[in-house]
């Protein structure tokens, strides 16, 4: 059985935190041995204040450290950022509470992107058969992923599968993104990433989260809760079912698919709680299925930066994996060529002013809505 645990914790005070953190670990039976190296990935694609619920609250990688302490063990904290400031991902640490937490428990801090590389090979992998990935994760007796609940305006959520995609360095990153243009495409490419980063462990901070256009620039929820368990997938399929998107998660559909993991095989350990988590706007779960092609095509929703927030920064352009955002001077907002533009969004992601705005034709934009109305109405029925 894959086990799943769920446990109640309503804020980040420490000592609460830890509390709950430990009855997690705890209820899935995971023992952690006594003096192992140990790679915790939180989820930090940017530099952002904790209170933004942009990246994994401190307190909970605090806490996991606190418990590794206890059993003496190594401690390394590792991501490569999509955003790249000046000072790289080290600057986001710092950004994001996370350097004061590896001063406290003497933790080394890493940017994966200066590490070695190792060339990995996998002929179960659906997508990717050959990837590099950072050495550091095969030299580690345990990986501990610490991803954050979040909708992600691309994959509908972001969890333990997607939080690994944080492994691939930051021009890797572009270049899958180019290459695997079909959402489907890009969820098999996560899955593969995660059968070959495989975490031993994934808990999940749900404590705060955000929904709407995550991981981003959404809403602010606070379900409240943190999650555990020794299969990422198993853990997201529970997530799905939590904030209300069952069935409409990519990776764990496809995981399903590949046989990568049973339904059967999932046991959740404490209350399964429900929320309704807004979807992002870019959300084409409302699109009739014989909407394809050109049509399909005008469907989709495209981002649109908005001159009046913008400030100019151009990161949408520089993450862009297709060039699609233009940049035509120093004065104007960057427009998007649409007939360049894959969706993948991340440049909605990557924009650390909320000025990237996700639209659709207004002619496909009223019967879709209306068509996912009359879906949800006959839901309810």
């Amino acid at each position: 059985m894959r086990k799943v645990s769920v446990v109640e914790c309503r804020t980040y005070d420490e000592k609460e935190v830890l509390k709950a953190v430990e009855k997690a670990i705890e209820d899935i039976g995971f023992e952690i041995k006594p003096c192992s190296k140990v790679l915790l990935k939180p989820n930090v694609l940017m530099g952002a204040s904790p209170e933004k619920a942009i990246t994994t609250n401190p307190a909970v990688i605090d806490a996991v450290c606190a418990i590794l302490v206890k059993k003496k063990c190594r401690i390394i904290i590792g991501e490569s950022c999509g955003i790249v400031k000046e000072g790289g991902v080290l600057q986001a640490f710092e950004e994001a509470g996370i350097t004061q937490i590896a001063k406290k428990r003497n933790a080394k801090l890493i940017s994966f992107s200066h590490e070695k590389l190792r060339k990995v090979s996998n002929a179960k992998a659906a997508f990717a058969k050959e990837m590099y990935l950072p050495e550091i994760l095969f030299n580690a007796d345990l990986i501990i992923s610490l991803p954050k609940m979040k909708t992600h305006t691309l994959m509908l959520y972001t969890g333990g599968v997607k939080n690994l995609f944080g492994c691939i360095l930051g021009g890797k990153k572009q270049e899958y993104h180019a290459i695997a243009k079909k959402k489907e495409e890009f969820a098999s490419l996560l899955l593969d990433i995660w059968m070959n980063v495989k975490p031993a462990l994934t808990i999940l901070d749900g404590i705060q989260g955000m929904d709407g256009n995550g991981p981003t620039n959404g809403n602010i929820v606070k379900p409240g809760i943190i999650m555990a368990s020794d299969n990422a997938v198993a853990m997201d399929i529970v997530a799905e079912r939590i904030i209300g998107f069952e069935g409409e998660v990519l990776t764990n559909a496809i995981a399903l698919k590949r046989k990568l993991i049973s339904a059967s095989e999932i046991e959740v350990i404490g209350k399964e709680p429900r929320f309704k988590f807004r979807k992002p706007s870019s959300a084409a779960s409302g699109i009739p299925p014989w909407l394809s092609g050109f049509f399909l095509k005008k469907a989709m929703a495209y981002p649109y930066p908005n001159p009046e927030k913008c400030k100019r920064c151009w990161n949408c352009v520089r993450v862009c994996p297709v060039t699609a955002m233009k940049k035509t001077n120093e004065k104007d907002a960057p427009y998007c060529d649409k007939k360049l533009c894959i969706v993948c969004y991340c440049c909605h992601e990557m924009c650390p002013y909320d000025a990237i705005d996700l639209k659709r034709s207004f002619l496909f934009a009223l019967p879709i809505k209306a068509y996912s109305r009359i879906l949800s109405l006959i839901g309810k029925k």
